[in-house]
């Protein structure tokens, strides 16, 4: 969340205890949410002090809260011409763009607000925020310690570091920091939410419900928490309540969006499956309102990719990154077992489960980005040198120690890393990588009712969704080729049944003895992310084979984009 700097500036001697006064009353108007008046009072003083930055600068807050982004810039930025050094003006001017996604241009901007004032606390926490949104997360932290060195009892600070160290893995300071923020403010609606989520992470479900609960007494409507809360603790009798919410003709479509999910998992705990199916289907639709995706895009992207890394030309490329054995690479589809894959190897002493890392597509569009204006991605790849691909090798390889000093083992379990397998390839030639498959239907169903965090843009229209799997099959099988006898096939369906085979499997895979502990995976305490993170605290089921069967005369979308897989 970005705040607003607020503070009412001393005039400069030039002006004079009229001006003064009238920006005390423009202030006094924007805070009761007269904006109008507030506007008005601030032509009227400009209309006497045309050079008065003060007023400027409210006309720009002004102009941000009604959504006129590029007059808020423009304020802002007059403001800045008249007084260069003005801290609020390059803060809030840095809040604009960051509610733009101009993060680069935002960085800049809190980086002047820094220089102006360097104890200029909220800079430092806003920093910290896009530090966070970059994946640049040791950088976050850095930032949030200065904004809570200065401001101790900063509430916001504490719960976004919180939130950072829990995207490290670093459970134990994230407890700290949201304790913290919750001592400071018990009323903070954000931090029980945060909380909750990292407490279901760590399997502890009834002081998640707790913390998701106090958020729902202090704001009854906070769709988001009745959709976390709903994943863990579904009630029949909260059905009638939501529908009130989701009928206020008022609702913003993010709220709607989260309240139709609220209702399909607890249609799917009674076992209603046309009505799950039903509000999954809306939810979806608005979600995918609010995508950029083009499946045609992407299967010619898919071509390029087996086009560009083919056999001939790993056959001739003789440069590699780093002949480490640490990583461990578990991929697939979403919703085809991963996790449940990582739990069991992580379960081994000697392995460390890191969840799901975006550090390899980070690394392969800073390439891309680098080349894009010579060679287009992938063909830039050729360009790379030993060097480089060590400097990248090196690099990840420090991510992954970051998370364990000691393990033989790190894996990195992002699903989409199929895509990515090339580069991969290119950067360690030792690496294990795990691909886990399951059935194409239960595949897909599972995916559509379930709502991703970022990314998966294809995941929520039946026909995308489809064709995405045609172009994840095509790929999966010209890697097999390229990299025969390389990568090692989980079939979802033989883990459930054959548990313990399997797992042994896994474990010579990965090139280490044995260990009793991978059949008990589900006593493994380690925090766990994904939409898996209760089920793979409880040992195998197969309640989840021919899932799809529940849904089918709602799939026939799906169905006939699969056929050719299917026959």
């Amino acid at each position: 969340m970005t705040a607003l700097a607020k503070r009412n500036k001393p005039l400069s001697k030039k002006h004079n205890l009229r001006a003064t006064q009238m920006l005390q009353q423009a202030w006094a108007s924007h805070q009761a949410g007269k904006l109008q008046v507030a506007e008005a009072s601030c032509l009227s003083i400009l209309n006497k002090y045309p050079n008065y930055p003060d007023a400027i600068l409210l006309l720009g807050l002004i102009a941000q809260q009604v959504g006129r982004f590029d007059l808020a810039i423009a304020r802002f930025q007059q403001a800045l011409a008249i007084k260069p050094n003005y801290p609020d003006a390059h803060y809030n001017l840095g809040n604009t763009l960051q509610m733009l996604s101009r993060l680069e241009e935002a960085i800049d901007c809190f980086n002047q607000t820094l220089i102006c004032n360097p104890n200029f606390a909220m800079a430092h926490n806003n920093l910290g925020i896009i530090y966070i949104e970059l994946e640049r997360l040791e950088e976050a932290i850095a930032q949030f310690n200065k904004a809570i060195a200065i401001k101790p009892d900063y509430a916001l600070a504490h719960n976004n570091i919180g939130n950072a160290l829990k995207n490290l893995g670093r459970n134990s300071e994230a407890i700290i920091h949201f304790e913290k923020a919750l001592l400071i403010d018990p009323d903070y609606v954000d931090a029980h939410n945060n909380f909750g989520t990292l407490l279901q992470d760590m399997g502890q479900k009834d002081d998640a419900i707790k913390h998701y609960e106090m958020a729902l007494t202090l704001k009854p409507d906070f769709a988001a928490v009745h959709y976390n809360l709903s994943k863990i603790d579904p009630k029949q009798e909260q059905i009638p309540f939501i529908k009130r919410l989701l009928a206020s003709p008022t609702i913003a479509e993010e709220d709607a969006m989260n309240f139709h999910y609220t209702l399909g998992n607890i249609y799917n705990h009674i076992k209603s499956y046309s009505d799950e199916f039903e509000h999954f289907i809306k939810g979806n639709a608005l979600k995918r309102k609010t995508l950029i995706y083009d499946s045609t895009k992407h299967s010619a992207f898919v071509e390029s990719l087996i086009d560009f890394f083919s056999e001939n030309y790993f056959k001739e490329k003789a440069i590699y990154g780093s002949d480490s054995e640490l990583p461990v690479f578990i991929l697939g589809m979403p919703r085809s077992g991963t996790t449940l894959v990582e739990q069991i190897v992580s379960s081994h002493p000697q392995v460390y489960g890191a969840d799901e890392l975006d550090k390899i597509r980070l690394m392969e569009t800073a390439i891309a980005k680098q080349f894009e204006t010579v060679t287009p991605y992938p063909a830039c790849m050729s360009l790379l040198d030993e060097s480089t691909l060590q400097k990248f090798a090196t690099e990840y390889l420090q991510k992954l120690r970051s998370y364990s000093k000691e393990a033989t083992r790190i894996t990195d379990k992002m699903p989409s890393n199929f895509l990515h397998i090339g580069f991969i390839k290119m950067l360690f030639p030792n690496a294990r990588i795990i691909h886990c498959r399951r059935h194409p239907l239960d595949t897909c169903t599972s995916i559509i009712l379930n709502n991703f965090a970022s990314g998966n843009e294809y995941t929520y229209d039946l026909i995308e969704i489809g064709k995405f799997y045609l172009d994840y099959e095509r790929l999966m099988t010209h890697w097999h080729k390229v990299f025969p006898n390389k990568i090692f096939d989980v079939q979802y369906e033989e883990l459930i049944s054959n548990q313990e085979n399997i797992s042994l499997q896994l474990i010579n895979y990965l090139g280490l003895d044995w260990d009793e502990a991978c059949l008990a995976f589900h006593n493994n305490d380690r925090a766990v992310r994904t939409a898996s993170n209760l089920q793979v605290r409880q040992p195998v089921y197969n309640k989840s084979i021919n899932r799809w069967k529940n849904y089918e005369e709602h799939l026939q979308p799906l169905i006939e984009t699969l056929q050719p897989i299917l026959e």
